[in-house]
């Protein structure tokens, strides 16, 4: 927490995707400054890229997430992505001539230098998130461009690391993540800790179809989608004092 009391800001309400996860796993994040070494050579800079990468490690997450771990070239090397952008993956499953390609945003940070992580959901007949599931350490996986924009929830993770790296602002965000059940909340111990870290500045609220909005005194009517109503009530934050 800052010092000093900070202006209230408008809270920033993020919506999390449902069914997207598991909260059963954990991993190691480090925010990084946003200086970056001389020597830390960007994989994919600006333009289009086109480059070939290597699993290092697969984890189970849940019952249909995974994380993959992917080499870049060299241990010095970092992604250099925009924040919050994607990269397009493109691959060949088994059977099929021509290839698919689909975008997915890292939930690594652009300047960890040596990896690239991917938290992969796998959907019911997806061709590439089964592929993607498929994957052995030791296979590759072919990265064909970087993409501005979002593509599903893991984008809010990294923007929320980067505001709170910079310690004039003051913003303040509300992030409201929805999903299926308990068990598909992703991602649940790096929220946690950013609102115990920056209590004043961060407030993160869970919404499921079964319990929504875990952790809070009273429990709303079962949903399968969030109403403005609940998202007022999620996203609410007080001024500090």
């Amino acid at each position: 927490m800052l010092a000093t009391p900070l202006r209230y800001v408008q809270p920033t309400t993020v919506l999390g995707g449902l069914a997207i996860g598991g909260a059963s796993y954990a991993f190691t994040r480090t925010i990084h400054a946003e200086s970056e070494s001389p020597a830390a050579a960007r994989v994919f800079s600006r333009g289009p890229a086109m480059v070939s990468l290597p699993l290092e490690s697969s984890e189970q997450v849940n019952h249909n997430t995974k994380l993959l771990r992917f080499k870049l070239p060299n241990p010095t090397n970092v992604s250099g992505l925009p924040l919050t952008s994607a990269v397009l993956t493109a691959s060949w499953p088994k059977g099929r001539l021509l290839p698919v390609a689909r975008p997915y945003t890292p939930v690594s940070a652009s300047d960890e230098p040596g990896k690239l992580e991917l938290l992969v959901k796998q959907y019911p007949n997806g061709k590439q998130s089964t592929h993607l599931h498929s994957l052995q350490p030791g296979d590759t996986l072919l990265f064909a461009a970087a993409l501005p924009g979002r593509f599903g929830h893991h984008p809010g993770l990294p923007a929320c690391e980067r505001d709170f790296e910079e310690p004039q602002d003051e913003t303040i965000i509300a992030l409201v993540y929805a999903a299926n059940t308990d068990e598909d909340v992703l991602l649940r111990k790096e929220f946690d800790e950013l609102q115990r870290d920056f209590p004043v500045r961060f407030r993160v609220v869970y919404a499921t179809n079964l319990f929504p909005f875990l952790g809070q005194t009273r429990l709303v009517r079962n949903v399968n989608f969030l109403d403005q109503l609940e998202i007022e009530h999620g996203s609410s934050i007080k001024p500090p004092e």
